[in-house]
């Protein structure tokens, strides 16, 4: 620990034609297991990581959610742009979620994601909050 040490920070000034380009952040689409066997506290810590998740999005990104059982849901048609409004509605949305939708079919959902047309410059990521609070299946 008698070693000298040294620490240096840079922060370089990127040309505005470069910070517009990564401005935008992306397209995020949650699905929701909500099979009969998510009951009790798995759904509830499935539902807490979902709103930790949507809560920690940024402005200006877009989202949706779908959830799942033997058949799947969605929030909004389609993916929305992320503001007060649309994360209210997702919110209490969520809050509200049961494992009431009988089987785990998750291929039908997916399909449905999949066959919608990407925003443009809006690279999609589909996450997938799991039983238990640490995990998080994405793609």
């Amino acid at each position: 620990m008698g070693d000298p040490v040294v620490m240096v920070s840079l922060y370089p000034e990127f040309p505005q034609s470069v910070m517009s380009s990564l401005a935008s952040c992306g397209e995020f689409v949650f699905l929701m297991d909500r099979s009969g066997s998510m009951s009790n506290t798995r759904i509830r810590s499935a539902r807490d990581t979902l709103l930790l998740l949507l809560k920690s999005l940024p402005m200006g990104c877009y989202f949706n959610i779908y959830s799942f059982g033997s058949r799947y849901e969605h929030i909004f048609p389609k993916s929305v742009e992320y503001s007060q409004q649309t994360m209210k509605k997702a919110l209490k949305k969520v809050e509200q979620m049961e494992a009431n939708l009988g089987g785990t079919e998750i291929l039908q959902p997916l399909k449905h994601i999949y066959s919608q047309p990407c925003i443009p410059n809006q690279p999609r990521q589909t996450l997938c909050p799991g039983r238990h609070p640490e995990t998080l299946c994405c793609s």
